[in-house]
């Protein structure tokens, strides 16, 4: 332990092991002291760290204390406590040792992960980058939280998503035994989810539920129910009065628990519930509430804004002045956050609203669609190409028709 101080701080003052060594001991005995692999007194220990300017025992005594704060800012950021993971976040930069090469990936993983939740998408890839360079020197655990920190990024950054698959390519590297962090089922789920395999989403929303229940992670709880949720409005067998009232069960326990992200989350779902049944005017009045209550400025808000003017669109009651200007706000926001997914669905949008088919059309065939196929967007791809399908029968372009038939996403 003091020969990877002693190293950590040599190297961090740009000292060769001959100028630490200088007038003290040979160079292959600071060598050897730095790795660990010879005998050494106190003596030749305590003139290293007057001449790197450190007290060697409070050294000694912070390193041991960077593993125990490390897990404990995991903790903290898994069961989403905010003051508790900003405070530890703090203790851990006041320790210079924690960019040492025995705790610097992992540290560096954690970051990332804090840098996600706090919506700095850019700056945590940069971090998950640069570490994914130094792989083959990462342990079995810090392999896993790599993959598992790609993971969430992917998640949580859709709107610049290329293929619903990358999450899940992810996640699926990751073995339990080796990470030990059961949380990861829950992302694993999303990712089955994203890619349309909803019985296995099914199954580790499940798993998820049950980790964050014995752990008393009551926000994360809300989270897995809501991706259960999800997967069971596909199954015909249930009632859909009983799912909206586990929705609104969910969204009135978010709300006492002071969980508005969650809420806001909730909304969007029901919504989305309330559209494929339908029913487009208490699709609206579920986006109307999520987006009253989020950040316009957030890609979460692109998407409310999204599902509330489809829903307007499909309902056919609608002010057009409004809802042009709403597409506008939609298309400038999609570019200020550099969304080509956002974009394309907007200038369908505004298409749409305008009223011009052929136009819409073209755009659909000629760029939307082959977009949502590149991205494997099963949803929206069968949505769309539905449309267009329906559009090439009615056109008498049959041959166009058999071949989109053909290449349905499933």
């Amino acid at each position: 332990m003091e020969g990877e101080i002693i190293k950590f701080y040599r190297e961090r003052q740009n000292l060769t092991q001959a100028q630490l060594g200088e007038g003290i001991c040979t160079t292959t005995h600071v060598s050897t002291i730095e790795r660990g692999k010879t005998a050494y007194s106190s003596e030749i220990i305590s003139l290293f760290s007057e001449r790197l300017s450190i007290d060697i025992e409070k050294e000694i005594d912070k390193l041991g204390k960077v593993e125990k704060l490390l897990d404990q800012w995991h903790q903290a950021i898994i069961m989403r406590r905010i003051d508790e993971m900003e405070q530890l976040k703090q203790q851990l930069e006041k320790i210079t040792l924690v960019e040492s090469p025995y705790y610097a990936a992992h540290y560096q993983l954690l970051k990332a992960r804090y840098l996600i939740i706090c919506g700095k998408g850019a700056a945590a890839f940069e971090i998950i980058e640069k570490v994914k360079k130094t792989q083959s020197n990462l342990t079995p655990y810090e392999n896993n939280l790599l993959w598992h920190i790609y993971g969430i990024y992917y998640i949580s950054d859709r709107t610049n998503l290329k293929s619903n698959t990358i999450p899940i390519q992810y996640l699926k590297k990751i073995s339990i035994e080796a990470y030990g962090n059961k949380e990861y089922y829950y992302h694993l789920a999303i990712g089955y989810h994203l890619i349309g395999s909803y019985i296995m989403a099914y199954f580790f929303a499940e798993k998820a539920l049950r980790y964050f229940k014995e752990t008393n992670n009551y926000a994360q709880a809300i989270n897995a129910e809501n991706v259960m949720l999800l997967q069971m409005s596909r199954d015909m067998s249930v009632d859909f009065n009983d799912l909206v009232e586990r929705y609104e069960s969910l969204i009135h326990n978010s709300e006492i628990l002071g969980l508005i992200d969650k809420k806001v989350l909730l909304l969007n779902n029901l919504g989305f519930e309330y559209f494929n049944k339908g029913d487009y005017e208490s699709s609206k009045q579920c986006y109307e509430q999520a987006l009253h209550l989020g950040d316009p400025g957030s890609s979460s808000y692109l998407l409310h804004l999204c599902n509330y003017i489809d829903a307007c669109l499909e309902s056919r009651k609608y002010d057009k002045k409004q809802i042009v200007k709403r597409i506008k706000d939609g298309l400038s926001l999609a570019k200020k956050l550099n969304s080509k997914h956002f974009s394309i669905l907007f200038q369908l949008m505004k298409l749409k609203a305008e009223n011009n088919d052929m136009k819409y059309f073209q755009f659909l065939e000629e760029k939307a669609l082959p977009y949502f196929s590149s991205i494997e967007h099963i949803v929206y791809y069968n949505r769309y190409g539905k449309l267009l399908f329906n559009r090439y029968v009615e056109t008498n372009q049959y041959m166009k028709a058999t071949k989109l038939f053909e290449h349905q996403l499933s």
